[in-house]
């Protein structure tokens, strides 16, 4: 709710001080609707708790290109723009791809932290040229943003909104750590599984409520869209700033070598395989990507 309000109240703002609707869209949106996963995993990586860093924001990507897509799917069939979606995928398949080898070696220092952050740096300057040049692959205009955020449009209500989500974003942050961390012991589990799965889904929130809006509204491309371009900012910004502000290297469990980053891989390249070649995801596929992720999750539950 805390990252909801921010969103919220930001682009109001920028609608107020006459920012272009589409590099707001590619901005304040993008980032916005990973906000969640940015304070959970940082928080975690700097309170001591890795396993929920990391398994957040890979568990986050598996959800969003298995459960977020696939449920979309089986609701009403994606036909897909690769004209549209072909940039973004290509950054989603290069930032979980490169993600691999960082991991590699066990561990994910401040140093691969800070490439992944120049990745995000890369990202956002070509998708603010695009908006700039009015070429942007995000379908973020005037109504695009109404129907899916809701905005204020009172000073004091958007104020209202910037002070609720500052506030609320953090708390409800530190909460979700703190109760992970809880669940994990109580129930002897490791604390990447709880983060790879309670809190995953928790802050893939953003990413549903979208779907589920584009599912009323018959804009199943803005959901595709937000899957895929926050799947490369939780790689690139989220993991990036939780392993560059981490006191110590965030270790990587064998587990997710051998099981989390394959499933990643696979997840990333069926929806790249659409983001790219374009074509119609139709039911069967979505009840698939669907039946994959109830799956993985049990596979991990089982192996705890």
């Amino acid at each position: 709710m805390g990252g909801d309000f921010l969103v919220r109240g930001a682009v109001a703002l920028a609608r107020r001080w006459n920012l272009s609707p589409m590099l707001v869209g590619v901005t304040i949106v993008a980032l916005g609707t990973s906000a969640p996963e940015l304070f959970v995993s940082v928080g975690a990586a700097i309170s001591g708790h890795p396993g929920i860093a990391i398994g957040n924001v890979i568990g986050s990507n598996i959800a969003n290109a298995l459960l977020v897509v696939g449920a979309l799917a089986v609701v009403s069939p994606i036909t897909v723009d690769a004209a549209i979606t072909k940039r973004d995928t290509v950054a989603m398949l290069a930032a979980s791809v490169a993600l691999v080898p960082l991991c590699a070696n066990g561990v994910l220092g401040r140093l691969e932290g800070l490439l992944l952050l120049i990745g995000t740096v890369v990202f956002l300057g070509r998708k603010v040229r695009q908006a700039a040049r009015g070429q942007s692959s995000a379908p973020a205009g005037p109504p695009t943003l109404e129907w899916v955020l809701g905005l204020p449009s009172r000073t004091w209500l958007i104020t209202l909104f910037l002070l609720v989500g500052v506030i609320w974003l953090p708390l409800g942050a530190g909460l979700l750590v703190e109760s992970a961390s809880t669940i994990a012991a109580r129930f002897g589990v490791a604390e990447s599984i709880v983060g790879l799965t309670v809190v995953a889904l928790g802050t893939s929130l953003p990413e549903l409520a979208t779907a589920f809006v584009a599912i009323s509204r018959r804009e199943l491309d803005v959901a595709l869209g937000n899957v895929i371009g926050s799947n490369v900012l939780n790689i690139l910004a989220i993991l990036g700033a939780a392993a560059a502000l981490s006191p110590e290297p965030l270790p990587i469990p064998d587990r997710s070598l051998a099981l989390d980053l394959p499933v990643l891989l696979a997840s990333t390249g069926v929806v790249a395989w659409f983001g790219l070649r374009g074509g119609r995801m139709r039911r069967l596929l979505g009840g698939g990507l669907v039946t994959g992720y109830l799956t993985y999750v049990t596979v991990l539950l089982l192996r705890g």
